[in-house]
């Protein structure tokens, strides 16, 4: 027993497991600073949230433990993959239908003990999709869409019956994509859309610069289109008109200071009034009634203004050595499955922490995305630990010998 708990410690991966422990651990500390004043008010219960997030950190540190040390063969498992897509398409119909709008958007479906999220798990799924897709095409060959186009002396139905499979891979993600951006939950369509381009252009194998191009074209373009939006009037009442107004708060947020630009500016306010070292920890002003929510979408705001510019640094050099290291785990990965996989959470965890960073401090409108293991949410922590874990896990395996025996070339 001894020699077998030595062994899986030999392999574990330490840069990733102990990255994520102070990220939960700061996480904890920081959602009860950010929560109890507001909840003295209200209940006079502080220690309801400080006592949650402990809970999800437990279980997410238990989740990534487990994950670590899973068997793999499940991930990509026809049941997984098939029911899986069943399972969430229902929830997210009943979230959408079902249940109480929360901010203007229907994507949670409230347990009483938990609130799901049925979007944050679409997250994991569409990596474990995606990466066995990928990876058959890529076995095949590689290029298998060019190669099927390129097939001549067919007609129009023998040519449609040949791209039935691709078609219906593409309809289950854009059914998936559509239900999350009906919600509407318009940050976890960005990053969904981001994992699923990401994964694509790496199976795809274009040319880098080719890729750099299409992601710096594509956020351009979308800036230019969203600067122009603003002078818009005859969008304003209909049923986009509010994203609309997020733009508009981002490109000129003191002029809308009393109304669409309130958030941002008062997240201004606390990262300025942070300075260095910050004010001390309980010690921030705009978490009194002026960020809604200081502990979900604003907790860098407030880790700012708490902890100054060294507290924001330690955790946003936390997460960039996470992700990071995932990513360079998926580069060195001997086997199909694990590079796809290792790039496909390494956009995940990327793409969720530029959008709430650039949503705080103005870089981009304001999504509701949580900042990775710090901000409260259980469903976001469980998630993420899970995938984390799986990381992990796909880690041992190389330094042990065993991906492609594991995984598969």
């Amino acid at each position: 027993m001894i020699k077998k708990l030595q062994n899986q410690l030999k392999y574990f991966d330490y840069g990733l497991f102990i990255p994520f422990i102070l990220l939960a651990l700061i996480g904890v500390v920081m959602v009860y600073s950010a929560s109890s004043i507001n909840l003295s008010y209200v209940t006079g219960n502080t220690m309801k949230y400080f006592i949650r997030q402990l809970i999800y950190a437990l279980l997410g540190t238990g989740l990534v433990l487990t994950m670590a040390h899973s068997r793999p063969k499940h991930w990509w498992s026809l049941y997984v993959l098939v029911g899986g897509w069943f399972i969430l398409m229902g929830l997210l119909v009943v979230a959408k239908f079902f249940t109480d709008a929360v901010n203007g958007a229907n994507g949670w479906i409230n347990l009483k003990v938990i609130s799901i999220q049925p979007s944050e798990i679409c997250k994991l799924y569409l990596v474990l999709l995606l990466a066995k897709v990928f990876t058959i095409y890529t076995e095949k060959g590689g290029h298998i869409l060019r190669r099927k186009w390129a097939i001549k002396d067919l007609n129009f139905l023998e040519r449609l019956n040949l791209f039935v499979p691709e078609m219906v891979i593409s309809f289950s993600v854009l059914a998936m994509l559509g239900m999350i951006g009906s919600a509407p939950d318009f940050g976890g369509l960005g990053i969904n859309f981001m994992i699923v381009l990401v994964m694509f252009l790496a199976y795809a194998n274009y040319n880098y610069r080719f890729n750099v191009t299409l992601i710096i074209g594509g956020v351009t373009f979308a800036g230019i289109v969203a600067y122009f939006m603003q002078f818009t009037t005859f969008l304003n009442n209909s049923r986009i008109g509010y994203i609309i107004r997020r733009f508009t708060a981002v490109f000129d947020p003191f002029k809308y200071e009393n109304s669409s630009g309130k958030q941002l500016v008062n997240s201004f306010y606390a990262v300025s009034n942070g300075g260095l070292f910050g004010r001390g920890i309980g010690e921030s002003i705009q978490k009194r009634g002026y960020l809604p929510e200081p502990y979900t979408d604003f907790i860098l705001s407030i880790i700012s203004e708490e902890l100054g510019v060294i507290g924001v640094t330690v955790v946003l050099c936390l997460l960039a050595w996470m992700i990071l290291r995932i990513f360079l785990i998926g580069i060195r990965a001997k086997s199909t499955y694990a590079m796809y996989f290792c790039y496909g959470i390494g956009t995940f965890f990327a793409v969720e922490t530029f959008f709430n960073v650039g949503g705080a401090i103005g870089l981009m409108p304001l999504t509701g995305v949580t900042l990775p293991f710090i901000s409260y949410g259980g469903s976001s922590m469980i998630v993420l630990a899970i995938a984390l874990g799986m990381v992990m896990n796909i880690s041992a395996r190389q330094k042990r010998g065993t991906e492609i025996e594991i995984f598969g070339k």
